[in-house]
């Protein structure tokens, strides 16, 4: 929310613009920037200009005869919209710009220029650059341009949160600033109007959704004559990001962006049979907007139509059958309240937020309906020389009842830690509008003004009797609890233990939203794929839950590569959503996933540069099984099937039987959806699979007293035989006395068939109870050897 400070000030007796900011800051309101418009240009004045003609050679630059009060000076300018008899503001010679610097004369084509006419971008007050800035007729000739026009102004741009619409307004942060400081709030008089009169005679309104459409008020002007707005009024909207048009849609825009009720107004010329009805669409109905785009409807959408048409998607766009023109004579204006549930539902349908949108789907005062509607007609017709039609159109079918909240000074103090009377509580509520009359004992009955919609309980009004005291003013206490630590649960002992073992072996953690879309999913699918989706998403980057946690790591992997960040080591442990059909909820199931990337060791003298590899990422999977009590029962088989990992380079994890991830080298058309053009490793496990069998209970096992000894066996076996299995067989020889088996060779090459490759195993043997002999050893040998050729077609190599 953009704020002018200089339109602040019709409000309120307000101090500086960091004033301002500082007191918005303490109460709640976050502010982003402070921005000063108008002070970056120096020696520009005001000037007429007296004649214009072509420049010989060019067909498009013109020499002007610019008059500053004193004298006359020759000045080029290329901009569309110059004409003699405007007054103009001109940069002369010594003067300087933003973004230009200093001005001096120069040649253009022979001619000598004196300095220039210039935009309001060049000056730094607005982003229009259409052609020079055209100054009203009565503008003083020769004055400084900060003289003539208010054009200095500071913007004050605040986050507001999405409970407080009140404050997406003018008037509504000059209420918060009047109460802050202890002063009066200001508010323009505004003729009231009563309902009925004339304006029936002429247009009729019907409410046929009531539940979407609580209230529904018009008015009716005549005479009008479309005209810019006057210079006061463009400097303020464009001051807060609105672009000038003409006075009647400005007119609209100011009333909004003043008060923060929404208008429309209707060209009647184009609304058949002088009737309003406001209605739910029909399903699969179709409106062309304001930004002559066509508009699929469903049910749930709202409409204002006219006798036969739609002529506006209620409190979101206008239709472009309607609209205001420069021929426009007569207007009909709509101020209303519409649900705000719907018009969100509408607006993130369409992916189409305006101005209005955003503040009825927050939340609008329904009481102030009527003052925004008399403030739009007052101004219309003072601003474009026309005449209000007497009386008004209110359409009210269930009218709100105030609402009204007890409060206890004592529960107050019990909350906040503070000392407050019930008079000092009523003070504060009432600074902001909010009526409290006292009750018995120290109770006060608040009686909420419709613009504040966040206030319904009395924790509610305790949180704003804080904000309003300050938060500086509440002393610093030990919050009285009974808390009792909660013994972690195993999943969450599991998960901690994984963050401890991944920190150890060199990985950082990141923290990702489980809201994605499905775009972004299906990057890491063959086909896409089905998924929870979000019934009231944020934005349409957010409407699903993540079934994976691999592409918030490849979207890490990606920023630090952008930032010259080349060796990554990244890990995430979070719950992942799968839909389960013919159930209302999802499936949840906590993940742990990571990703390597770059160079194995830091560049030092001690290390060369070597990349990492598959067996990087398979140590820290290792690892962590190993870490949770499962590293005797996990197994890696081929996992080429994966769409996620590269053909030869990729891994099933098996836990007692049972697949609970995948790992290996990450797809290069994966990563390139991503825009990652590096080699990149990683696993993901689903550590829920593997939650029953993990973290044993830790027991005992006795060390031998007696030597051990090693025998060596190399084998022969097809390319395509996995080694695991072969590790696993060689290890059930005889458990007991069969302490370690490994593979410290593969081989492939000469000497080799090629169908074939070579596996060298080292087998420990040791026994618990007494010392083997060179017999024992030769059985194990041979029982180990003739498991491989029985079970895996090994051949024992020379």
């Amino acid at each position: 929310m953009k704020i002018s400070h200089n339109w602040l000030l019709d409000y309120v007796d307000a101090p500086s613009a960091d004033r301002v900011a500082e007191v918005c800051n303490l109460r709640g309101m976050e502010v982003e920037s402070v921005s000063r418009i108008g002070f970056e240009f120096a020696g520009v004045v005001t000037a007429h200009v007296r004649g214009v003609e072509s420049l010989a050679g060019s067909d498009h630059l013109t020499v002007c005869q610019v008059f500053d009060g004193a004298a006359t000076h020759r000045v080029i300018c290329g901009a569309p919209n110059v004409r003699a008899g405007i007054v103009v503001a001109w940069a002369k010679p010594g003067s300087s710009l933003p973004g230009i610097g200093l001005v001096s004369e120069k040649d253009v084509r022979g001619v000598r220029s004196a300095g220039m006419l210039v935009s309001k971008r060049e000056l730094g007050i607005s982003e229009d650059h259409a052609g020079i800035w055209i100054l009203p007729e009565n503008t003083p000739i020769g004055a400084m341009l900060e003289d003539a026009v208010p054009v200095r102004d500071t913007v004050i741009e605040v986050d507001i949160t999405a409970n407080r619409p009140d404050l997406l307004s003018v008037i509504g942060m000059a209420r918060e600033i009047a109460a802050a400081l202890g002063v009066p709030l200001r508010r323009p008089d505004v003729p009231a109007q009563t309902v009925g009169g004339d304006v029936t005679q002429r247009m009729s309104v019907r409410i046929e959704s009531p539940e979407l459409c609580p209230r529904y008020t018009g008015s009716w002007v005549e005479g009008l004559r479309v005209a810019p707005s006057p210079l006061w009024m463009q400097l303020r909207l464009e001051a807060v990001g609105v672009r000038a048009i003409s006075n009647l849609v400005d007119i609209t825009n100011y009333v909004l962006h003043e008060c923060g009720q929404p208008l429309h107004a209707f060209d009647p010329r184009f609304l058949d049979g002088a009737k309003i009805i406001v209605r739910a669409a029909r399903e699969g109905e179709t409106i062309t907007t304001l930004d002559e785009i066509e508009r699929k409807l469903v049910s749930t959408d709202l409409l204002i139509c006219d006798g036969t048409k739609p002529v506006a998607l209620a409190g979101v766009m206008g239709g472009a059958n309607s609209l205001v023109s420069d021929s426009t004579s007569d207007v009909f204006i709509e101020s209303a309240y519409f649900q705000p549930v719907a018009i969100r539902k509408t607006s993130q349908r369409l992916g189409l937020s305006t101005d209005s949108s955003y503040r009825f789907e927050r939340g609008v005062d329904i009481d102030g309906v009527p003052w925004g509607l008399a403030r739009a007609a007052s101004l219309m017709a003072e601003l474009g020389q026309g005449r209000i039609v007497t009386g008004m159109i209110d359409e009210y079918p269930a009218k709100r009842e105030p609402l009204c909240v007890r409060a206890r000074a004592s529960r107050v103090n019990w909350i906040l830690g503070t000392e407050l009377t019930q008079d000092r509580v009523r003070e504060l509520l009432g600074s902001i509008g909010i009526l409290a009359q006292p009750l018995d004992g120290d109770a006060l009955e608040a009686r909420v003004p419709a613009f504040r919609v966040d206030l319904t309980r009395e924790i509610d009004l305790i949180e704003e009797v804080g904000r309003l005291h300050g938060f500086g003013g509440i002393p610093y206490t030990m919050p009285a609890t009974n808390a009792a630590s909660k013994p972690m649960s195993k999943i969450d002992r599991i998960q901690q233990r994984c963050r401890e073992t991944l920190v150890g072996l060199g990985y950082n953690e990141v923290v990702g939203i489980s809201m994605t879309s499905a775009a972004v999913l299906d990057k890491v699918r063959r086909e896409p794929g089905t998924y929870v989706e979000i019934r009231n998403p944020l934005t349409s980057e957010m409407s699903v839950l993540r079934d994976t946690l691999l592409p918030n790591l490849f979207r890490a992997l990606r920023f630090n590569l952008a930032r010259q960040e080349a060796n990554v080591a990244i890990f995430e442990t979070r719950r992942v959503f799968r839909p389960v059909a013919g159930e209302k909820f999802p499936l949840e199931s906590l993940f742990v996933a990571g990703l390597i990337t770059g160079a194995r060791y830091p560049q030092t003298w001690a290390h060369t540069q070597t990349p990492v590899d598959f067996f990087d990422a398979k140590g820290a999977a290792e690892e962590l099984l190993s870490e949770l009590g499962l590293g005797a029962s996990a197994a890696y088989g081929p996992g080429d099937d994966d769409p996620v990992l590269t053909y030869g380079a990729a891994a099933r994890i098996e836990v007692n039987g049972r697949r609970v991830g995948r790992l290996g080298r990450f797809n290069d058309d994966v990563l390139a959806a991503f825009d990652i053009d590096v080699p990149a490793f990683g696993f993901e496990i689903d550590l829920s699979a593997l939650s029953a069998d993990a973290l044993p209970k830790p027991y005992f096992q006795p060390w031998s007293r007696f030597p051990r000894t090693g025998r060596d066996i190399a084998v022969t076996v097809e390319r395509t035989t996995p080694v695991g299995p072969m590790v696993e067989a060689l290890r059930a020889v005889d458990p007991t006395n069969i302490s370690a088996v490994s593979v410290f060779d593969v081989y492939t090459g000469q000497g080799v068939a090629a169908s074939e490759k070579s596996i060298a195993f080292s087998v420990e043997i040791q026994s618990l109870s007494r010392t083997l002999t060179a017999d024992d050893t030769n059985r194990l040998f041979e029982s180990c050897l003739a498991v491989l050729t029985e079970r895996f077609g090994a051949k024992l190599r020379n």
